[in-house]
């Protein structure tokens, strides 16, 4: 009990530091939003815009999300390093403010719905790298990997918004579910900015960084909540001014000072999460619990699937600060791909499967997903890359995390999903793989458990300190 007492109350402590994510998070939820569009959405076919279109040019509509994502996070790779975070808020804010309107005004519209999708993917990718990268900087060691967890863990609440929102399409009602979600976005957005305007406070990296160390201060001041410079601000800020000068004597290349190292290691922990979670084994996920539930004509699979997914994946958003990320991840993605390789085997080798076997299987696959392999990963690249190399490196690894929800999109679009003479083959595709990349996570990533922000970077570099530091410099540095 005193335990909890006390995590209760530092938690309170330092509830700012959460505080000062909030635009970014509510602009995730409402790109999750469109990312349930594109990925969890069995009723795509039935979206006015898509009538009498054919395949390509719907694919192509769907995959602006991803491509204009990797435009964001590139673009956020740049301005992060160059201009304060509560701007960059705004500028996000402002492209899905711009694709909520889209959705509002010109639902039925293909070119309205194809910039809808190209403003909210950039806002997507500007806001993941901008969040990361805050979040990483501002978080305390205790929290860092409950709260990142978290905003990844919200990206499921906007999926699940998209999942119990899109069957009213299928009703008799005169309703676009593109209109319902713009006034939804748009609503949020405009709360989400006045959140961030009173709320959002800058890393104190960044200032140091800058030369505004009286600011950074300041910063740290009020995202613990303290009136005066304690003893732990003080730590804080002389740990930031050694992390920075080590990062002086780093090259500029993402490849070099053993940054390949995390940069190769997250982008298998971020496939590794496409795999459990993409557009073709969703598809198979929703059409099975469909016919568990009898449901031919209006499809809540989607949200049944989701409200699980969310609800029982909350105590694991906790236990990553508990239990380690490193094993969480590990054992979330082998029986998440030991799951699909099952039901791939299952479906190569019998004409049928039971749906009451079926959905059920897939009801525990939700469970046994949402345990880890999507959660970590977000957290490392909070932590993995030293200050210069972190928002370059984050923008690569959502490259290839974006181009593999392309690729994985673009292959299995055209397949008939309406019958499972498919399912073996994509099941399988995705679950050997997720095994094997689950056996190299497990022994190649380091724990960083209640790791400092510096003692993590130095550990995926396998460094005592990422880079040689003349002692007499770090004895100098002046508070």
């Amino acid at each position: 009990m005193a335990g909890c007492t006390e995590w209760c109350e530092k938690s309170q402590k330092n509830k700012m530091q959460t505080n000062t994510l909030l635009s970014g998070i509510t602009t995730l939820i409402l790109c999750g939003i469109f990312v349930g569009c594109s990925i969890f959405n069995v009723h795509i076919r039935y979206q006015t815009w898509t009538f009498n279109q054919p395949d390509s040019v719907i694919l192509l509509i769907i995959n602006l999300f991803y491509i204009a994502a990797i435009l964001g996070s590139f673009a956020g790779a740049i301005l992060v390093n160059h201009i304060e975070k509560l701007l960059i808020s705004r500028i996000y804010l402002m492209l899905i403010a711009i694709a909520s309107i889209l959705q509002i005004i010109v639902p039925k519209s293909i070119v309205g719905t194809a910039f809808a999708r190209i403003f909210a993917g950039s806002a997507y990718g500007l806001a993941y790298l901008t969040v990361l990268v805050h979040g990483g900087e501002v978080l305390v060691k205790e929290f860092r990997g409950m709260v990142i967890a978290a905003i990844n863990h919200v990206l499921f609440l906007g999926i699940l918004a998209h999942g119990t929102v899109s069957p009213v399409v299928l009703t008799d009602y005169d309703l676009e579910s593109n209109r319902i979600i713009g006034i939804a976005g748009l609503t949020f957005a405009l709360l989400a900015a006045l959140i961030g305007q009173f709320m959002t406070y800058e890393s104190p990296i960044f200032l140091v960084q800058k030369g505004r160390d009286a600011e950074a201060i300041q910063s740290l001041m009020k995202l613990s909540l303290e009136s005066r410079e304690t003893i732990e601000i003080r730590d804080a800020y002389i740990d930031i001014k050694v992390m920075l000068q080590e990062d002086s004597f780093a090259s500029q290349s993402i490849f070099t000072d053993g940054n390949w190292r995390p940069l190769l290691l997250l982008s298998l922990g971020k496939i590794a999460a496409v795999l459990s979670f993409n557009a073709a084994v969703n598809q198979i996920q929703l059409i099975v619990v469909d016919q568990l539930y009898d449901l031919q004509y209006y499809s809540i699979s989607g949200a049944i699937i989701l409200g699980i997914r969310f609800l029982l994946g909350i105590p694991f958003v906790y236990t990553v600060d508990i239990f380690g990320r490193r094993p969480q991840q590990a054992l979330s993605a082998l029986l998440s791909g030991a799951v699909l390789t099952a039901m791939g085997i299952v479906y190569l080798v019998t004409d049928s499967v039971n749906p009451n076997v079926g959905g059920s299987i897939f009801l525990t696959y939700a469970l046994v997903a949402c345990t880890g392999v999507t959660l970590v990963p977000d957290i490392h690249l909070s932590e993995a890359f030293p200050t210069q190399k972190k928002a370059l490196s984050i923008a690569v690894v959502q490259l290839v995390e974006n181009g593999v929800q392309i690729l994985i999109l673009s292959v299995t679009f055209s397949l008939d999903l309406t019958h499972s003479d498919n399912y073996g083959g994509i099941l399988l595709s995705c679950g050997v793989p997720l095994m094997v990349i689950a056996v190299v996570l497990y022994v190649l990533l380091p724990e960083t458990i209640k790791l400092t922000l510096r003692q993590s970077r130095a550990a995926f570099a396998r460094k005592e300190s990422l880079y040689e530091m003349d002692p007499v410099s770090k004895d100098n540095l002046s508070y």
